[in-house]
């Protein structure tokens, strides 16, 4: 019985302590003085421990301090929905500031949020655990 419990409880931990996780492809950037336009590209994988319906994935804001509701750059992927323990693939086009996609070059990755509702109705807001696609999450070299 005790050995039980305890796969039963690793299974849990492992489940829930990444509920999304993925990996991002940046492509088709076009670089301003003050912001960055370019095309995203995600694979995004379920571990949250139920279906999720009509998120919204978005960029956000990690700066400490900042309002987690003040989601300042620009595009987000509407209506998605991923099984649980199911994937998603999604492209959409992004605006973010220089100073962001700086700290993207220099290994930092894209914080991109998921907001949903449970099945009891409550809205819960989970990052997604990115990492660079295989050949590179970036462009190389100068901007395209």
């Amino acid at each position: 019985m005790f050995i039980a419990l305890c796969f039963t409880s690793a299974t849990l931990v492992a489940e829930h302590g990444r509920n999304f996780a993925g990996e991002f492809q940046i492509r088709n950037v076009v670089e301003g003085s003050v912001v960055v336009k370019f095309e995203l590209h995600v694979k995004v994988f379920n571990y949250s421990g139920e279906d999720v319906k009509d998120a919204t994935l978005a960029l956000a804001n990690r700066r400490p301090g900042a309002n987690p509701d003040a989601i300042d750059y620009q595009g987000s992927f509407p209506n998605v929905s991923i099984g649980y323990r199911k994937s998603v693939e999604l492209d959409g086009s992004f605006i973010v500031p220089v100073r962001e996609y700086e700290l993207w070059q220099r290994g930092a990755v894209p914080y991109l949020v998921v907001t949903y509702l449970d099945e009891s109705g409550k809205e819960l807001r989970s990052p997604v655990e990115l990492m660079p696609a295989i050949g590179g999450g970036l462009p190389k070299g100068a901007a395209q």
